[in-house]
């Protein structure tokens, strides 16, 4: 296998081609080195839990990330491509997100170039792709795209509110429950598949009434001064969170109005950040669901096997996981394994399909696996 991969390097200029991709096969002077254009902190939250399975799963498998962090900032994010674009040498891979629809710029700079990207989190929308290409075809350097089932979770944190609503009231079967809703944003498709999964559940569930539906920016401050300047104005008995950040503002804002979050106003969220399963565990969120801070490994994953020439373009190019949601029922078993978040404990080779032909492309990003490939 080095022999034959020295040949192509020598032969080819380190791509090999194959179904219309190119995977570049790194010399033996250097470790492959994957560019990653992070939209959120380097330093903490959510987009930091991505980055730190990534650099793990990296690791492992023998490659060197260099990470651009655009701490929620569009125009910070653009910037930090050009840095990319402006490498030298080029990075081996690329891994960005459609954050606030920024992706469809770096997709078409780097098929430009030549360089192979995944794009992770957040997909382009059918718009973006119907204006720009897709992957595979007039977009051939782009190689797959990891997502999560953000409407499933919309939903999920929807209906928990019901559940938990129903569980306080059970003598009130045909109770309104007055609903705040706090999106992310606007733009970025993660948040517009969550709200689609809420419309779901609302129409699922009729006594859940939204009464206001507005925008947090992911932020902990920004979800506080929504939830404080709504609660003078109506009923308040359920915030639906896009995250555990926009949750914790609000609760926050409920228990400096007097009330009991858990009790008087049930809250969920998702991003299974440390936060939150703290809520979690003292009652006050019924949910934090997630779990797709693991794409940072899982895209390292399919990187790697990429680049042993497994055929992902032709076995997808779209990739999704489901979302789990960390409940008061199983928050002690995830936090016995997991609560320290070190997460090279887990074997992140266990989910390549590299040499795995017969399996036909099925990854098993999910919670379950993730506790069988812990090791001991």
């Amino acid at each position: 296998m080095k022999v034959l991969r020295t040949i192509c390097r020598l032969v080819i200029g380190a791509c090999l081609s194959f179904t219309g991709s190119h995977a570049v096969l790194a010399g033996p002077e250097h470790a492959p080195r994957v560019a990653f254009i992070n939209p959120g902190y380097g330093d903490h939250g959510f987009w930091k839990d991505v980055s730190d399975t990534m650099h793990v799963a990296a690791s492992q498998f023998g490659f060197e990330i260099v990470e651009f962090d655009s701490n929620r900032q569009w125009p910070l994010m653009a910037e930090n491509a050009n840095r990319v674009f402006a490498m030298n040498p080029p990075p081996d891979y690329i891994i960005a997100s459609n954050e606030h629809q920024q992706g469809g710029r770096i997709l078409i700079e780097a098929n430009a170039r030549q360089i192979p990207i995944f794009m992770l989190l957040n997909d382009l929308t059918d718009e973006q792709k119907n204006r720009l290409g897709r992957a595979g075809t007039n977009l051939p350097y782009w190689i797959a795209t990891l997502t999560p089932d953000n409407k499933k979770a919309g939903f999920d944190i929807a209906r928990s509110l019901v559940q938990a609503d129903e569980k306080l009231h059970p003598d009130q079967p045909d109770r309104e429950i007055c609903l705040l809703s706090l999106a992310g944003d606007w733009n970025t498709p993660a948040s517009l598949d969550r709200l689609a999964g809420l419309d779901v559940a609302l129409a699922e569930y009729p006594k859940l009434v939204e009464k206001r539906r507005l925008v947090a920016n992911w932020s902990y401050d920004e979800a506080y001064k929504r939830t404080a300047g709504w609660l003078p104005e109506g009923c308040l008995d359920a915030v639906w969170a896009a995250n555990d950040d926009i949750a914790r503002g609000a609760i926050a804002a409920i228990e400096n109005a007097g009330k009991v979050a858990g009790k008087d106003v049930v809250v969920g969220g998702l991003n299974w950040s440390a936060e939150g399963l703290k809520l979690v565990k003292e009652g006050k969120m019924t949910m934090t669901h997630g779990g797709h801070f693991l794409a940072g490994a899982w895209i390292m994953v399919m990187v790697n096997d990429f680049h042993n020439g497994v055929d992902l373009q032709g076995r997808g190019p779209n990739y999704s996981f489901p979302m789990q949601a960390i409940t008061r029922d199983n928050v002690d078993r995830f936090e016995k394994k997991f609560g320290k978040r070190n997460w090279d404990k887990v074997d992140f080779s266990q989910f390549s399909l590299a040499g795995k032909s017969g399996q036909k492309g099925t990854y098993h990003f999910d919670l379950e696996h993730l506790f069988i490939a812990t090791k001991n």
